[in-house]
């Protein structure tokens, strides 16, 4: 009989996928800072906790991680800096990609940003900011601008387009 791995600090993707292999038939992920932010690529995140623990007696069907963007910490994850923020849900997934496209609402800021970037400096023609997984123009390939957490993207080709990514 199996018991749970222990999946703490390994990368989102490779602690999926090592799940799979051990017959875990469902993994879910939620963001564990108070961003609720949503996962675009698994391997930009790393896992903090698990739901059933290590140690289980028996490998699970389901299992449910914590996450935090790859370099954060799973100890001091980032804060929302407004209460007023609207945030979408957290991010699950059950298959073996993640969501195609990401969304993170409000304005918040990270911590540890460079205090030089200014805040989705390069914003949509409608004058929002962009998200990682959403399309970007051509005339913005090679650049980098902040997305509406703080958190620094980059315009490139990814995925068959010219997309945001971190």
């Amino acid at each position: 009989m199996e018991t749970v791995s222990d999946y703490a600090g390994w990368n989102l993707r490779k602690a999926v996928a090592d799940a799979r292999g051990h017959h875990v038939t469902s993994v879910s992920y939620a963001d564990a800072s108070e961003l609720r932010r949503s996962v675009v690529h698994t391997s930009n995140w790393k896992v903090c906790s698990q739901s059933p623990s290590l140690g289980t007696d028996s490998t699970p069907t389901k299992l449910a991680f914590k996450i935090v963007e790859t370099g954060e910490s799973c100890a001091h994850p980032p804060r929302s800096s407004s209460s007023g923020t609207s945030n979408s849900g957290g991010s699950s997934s059950s298959g073996s990609s993640g969501s195609g496209g990401a969304s993170s609402g409000g304005s918040t800021s990270a911590g540890g940003s460079n205090a030089t970037t200014q805040l989705c400096s390069i914003r949509s023609n409608a004058g929002n900011c962009y998200h990682a997984g959403q399309f970007c123009r051509k005339a913005d390939v090679g650049a980098t601008t902040t997305d509406a957490a703080g958190r620094k993207i980059a315009c490139g080709f990814e995925a068959g387009a010219n997309r945001w990514h971190y």
